[in-house]
């Protein structure tokens, strides 16, 4: 095989010296040059292809003239310079150029050598970046090994004790606050016994996740060991630390987990402790949390606490009833919106409706419903949801001829009669074409007495879409009784398919059962562009995500 010749560019005003080098250079079979005068310089750099750059000093401003096309090149720099301007040489040797020669003393070998140890040394430093770069990546993986929990991927001790470390001296830093929030699972040890240690595994794998999902990325996340969790919040105040731990409890309590043959309801008790100012030991802390967590159970388990009576979550009761009192006034909602695109030319087809609630610890819609769902107002507060995005369907902004989605809970479908749902609807739904999305996570039981209230809805001219899409007997059983319009597939199993290939096939496989079905097919969770491609190539045809934006 035929070495590549050597493209050498030289930056030389003076065409009688170029001529010389050009000469030489051209005589040995591993070079080819290039020659062109200092103006012409950075934009010939700009094109690439080069393996060196040959550079004679401008008498005038020499060294920034280097600088500039050091600044560009990818390559090596050797500088050519006169004796008069050694000294700007040296400069542009400390300021990146690989070596100097002087013109008087050059001959073909001291050239051809020069040029060789520039090239050679470019690749020794390239070489050895690479491997400093697998040094690196190996040393943080050796790291997250070191902190991290085999089990949940969380935080273990170790890891714990330095982010107590390193939030304790931005707190004292910055004068703020942290709290500490120890989750105990409620008798944990029954599911173990009576399933065995494997499910028991599955069953915290699924409490991380909730716990990741509902707390701040900022937060910090530790499995102590066996079924506690402690978690770090920083910048936080006491009272907003109880809120979120009341947050923690009902997602934890949310939805039953449901293996192969077995429904399994978990719970979690938890204590909540401001951290002093001054620094104390993770024992410390962990021996504090479990005074409120000892509370929480003595109370009846499945509940928050502080240690302290006085400070339970019932001093914080008004916030909660005051939060109620608006959900029942309806008066707190807003809806925002999220388009929804034709994947192959990106353009807008949809719009789906989102709704908000107040301002702070429960605005978001998981938390919002899952306080419902605690105070008995989840179908008020879900129908005043829906009509609160309904209005905001009339907005200008939208294409009239775009679809429109909404979001309703099985429950309410169930309590509403359809010809009152759809007195919600601007004009009867009749001036606009409207999707309810229902979602598969939130059926309960055999979906068959959901299908004559989804008929009903087809019935007055409403598309209905199952939401949440994921794998498993209960998926397909849904979509063959339900028979829905339109089918979204879950953000969890479109998010990461560029770089999983497991994930993709398995993605492709669901494309196919849903094809098949003769649904529509929308993927959520879209991030980036190579996910976009990959599901064009299975043939979705719609989609949407944070890829085009957040929702607003």
């Amino acid at each position: 095989m035929v070495d590549k010749k050597k493209n050498v560019l030289l930056i030389e005003d003076d065409p009688k010296v170029a001529k010389e080098l050009q000469k030489v250079l051209n005589s040995d079979a591993d070079f080819a040059m290039e020659c062109v005068d200092q103006k012409a310089g950075l934009k010939r750099i700009g094109k690439g292809g080069l393996d060196v750059i040959l550079m004679d000093l401008p008498v005038k401003d020499g060294l920034d003239a280097f600088l500039k096309v050091k600044a560009e090149a990818r390559v090596p720099v050797l500088v050519l310079s006169g004796a008069d301007q050694e000294k700007t040489a040296v400069e542009a040797v400390k300021h990146g150029a690989s070596d100097y020669i002087l013109k008087s003393d050059i001959d073909d070998r001291a050239l051809y050598q020069s040029i060789r140890n520039a090239i050679e040394l470019k690749k020794v430093q390239e070489n050895l970046e690479e491997v400093q770069k697998q040094l690196d990546s190996a040393n943080a993986k050796l790291d997250a090994l070191a902190n991290i929990d085999n089990l949940t991927e969380l935080l273990n001790r170790k890891g714990l004790e330095a982010s107590l470390q390193n939030e304790f001296s931005r707190a004292q830093r910055g004068g703020w606050q942290l709290v500490a929030m120890l989750v105990d699972c409620d008798d944990f040890d029954r599911v173990n016994q009576t399933l065995g240690h494997a499910v028991g595994d599955v069953v915290l794998k699924e409490i991380s996740t909730r716990l990741r999902e509902t707390l701040r990325p900022t937060d910090h996340i530790a499995r102590l060991g066996g079924d506690e969790f402690l978690v770090l919040l920083p910048d936080t105040r006491f009272a907003e630390g109880m809120l979120v731990a009341e947050k923690v409890r009902l997602a934890v309590a949310e939805n039953p987990l449901r293996l192969a043959s077995e429904t399994i309801r978990v719970t979690a008790s938890l204590g909540v402790m401001a951290l002093p100012y001054e620094f104390c030991s993770i024992e410390e802390m962990i021996s504090l949390a479990r005074l409120a967590v000892r509370e929480s159970k003595m109370l009846g388990k499945n509940r928050v606490s502080s240690g302290e009576k006085h400070k339970s979550l019932g001093a914080d009761r008004e916030v909660l009833t005051e939060l109620t009192e608006r959900l029942r006034r309806g008066d707190c909602f807003r809806a925002v919106s999220m388009p929804i695109f034709k994947l192959d030319d990106e353009s807008i087809v949809g719009h789906e409706i989102l709704s908000r609630g107040p301002a702070g610890a429960f605005e978001m819609p998981d938390d919002l419903f899952r306080v419902s769902v605690e105070y008995n107002l989840l179908t008020i507060v879900d129908l005043r949801c829906l009509k609160t995005c309904l209005i905001h369907t009339v907005d200008p902004k939208f294409d009239r001829k775009a679809r429109f989605h909404v979001n309703l809970f099985p429950s309410t479908i169930i309590d509403t009669p359809i010809e009152r749902l759809m007195t919600l609807f601007p004009d009867n739904g009749k001036t606009a074409s409207y999707c309810v999305e229902i979602s598969e996570q939130q059926f309960i039981g055999d979906p068959v007495y959901l299908r004559n209230h989804v008929q009903a809805l087809k019935d007055q001219g409403v598309k209905v879409a199952i939401d949440d899409v994921g794998f498993g007997r209960s998926s397909l059983e849904s979509l063959i009784i339900l028979e829905p319009d339109i089918v979204k597939i879950d953000r969890k199993y479109v998010s990461g398919i560029s770089e999983d290939q497991v994930k993709a096939r398995n993605l492709e496989r669901l494309v196919r059962v849903v094809n098949a079905l003769g649904s529509e097919l929308v993927a959520e969770g879209i991030e980036n562009k190579d996910e976009l491609a990959i599901l064009v190539d299975m043939g979705v045809v719609y989609g949407q995500g944070w890829y085009w934006g957040k929702p607003a």
